[in-house]
């Protein structure tokens, strides 16, 4: 009888390895999940999986607190868009710090834009590169976890109290339990959503991508920086901005999936 039992658990893993990942994804141990080194980066392999969102120490916007479930795997940026890769698509560097392993900043939403039709132009690998929605973000920001920060933050983040008033080269804190340096400040990042203040209160439950306009045009902006204040730097953390501002902190990561 215990033979049969453990052939069936075994037939069902065999049958269904897309729930084990989804099981997995929602783990907040370290888990070593693929990764894919690109011209543009290193990408890390994300199942799918579910993510509380929101917070309750945080501003209205945060709330509310609402689980969701993104049914998609997708492929993330091990580090912010550095320089280096920056200046290889788009022929500049607007970056105020400079290095070429630094997160490129000073880019604004509609320039980002710009930077990925040049990218998708002159890929031909069967990915699609673009920002990631809200919910990715904050699905990969926690990894698992479902505090305020992925772990402890002056260990994972540069932040107004450790920067020295600037942004740094990535990769140089530590990682987040699936492997993704500097989710939390070094440069905010810039998401593919328009940014309501108030989207919890209607967002779908499943793959979400944001509301279909934003009342002053504005776009997600997400991780705090270098410049940011502790609670900004926060996984639920929560921001718009002009689709035209630029700034010292702002940056992005790439997510890329399967055409």
């Amino acid at each position: 009888m215990f033979e049969l039992k453990n052939r069936m658990f075994l037939s069902f893993l065999l049958l269904f390895p897309m729930v084990s990942s989804f099981v997995r994804a929602s783990n907040s141990e370290t888990i070593q999940f693929k990764e894919n080194k690109t011209d543009v980066g290193t990408f890390v392999q994300i199942p799918p999986g579910e993510v509380v969102m929101g917070s309750e120490n945080g501003l209205d916007g945060e709330k509310p607190v609402h689980k969701v479930r993104i049914t998609k795997p997708f492929e993330i940026g091990k580090y912010e868009v550095t320089q280096e890769q920056w200046q290889a698509v788009m022929g500049n560097n607007p970056s105020h710090f400079k290095g070429a392993d630094m997160p490129v900043e000073m880019v604004s939403w509609n320039e980002i834009q710009d930077f990925l039709i040049k990218l998708n132009a002159k890929k031909d690998d069967g990915y699609i590169y673009r920002l990631p929605t809200e919910a990715e973000w904050e699905y990969a920001c926690r990894a698992g976890s479902t505090g305020d920060f992925a772990g402890g933050l002056d260990e994972m983040a540069w932040y107004d109290k450790n920067s020295g008033g600037k942004s740094h080269p990535v990769g140089q804190k530590k990682a987040n339990a699936w492997g993704l340096h500097d989710m939390h400040g070094n440069v905010s990042e810039w998401c593919g959503d328009w940014y309501l203040e108030f989207y919890y209160r209607e967002s779908p439950r499943v793959d979400p991508t944001g509301p279909i306009s934003s009342e002053y045009s504005y776009r997600q902006y997400r991780g705090g920086s270098w410049n940011s204040p502790a609670e900004n730097v926060r996984s639920a953390s929560r921001r718009g901005f002009t689709m035209t501002f630029h700034g010292k902190d702002s940056g992005f990561r790439l997510v890329r999936t399967k055409r």
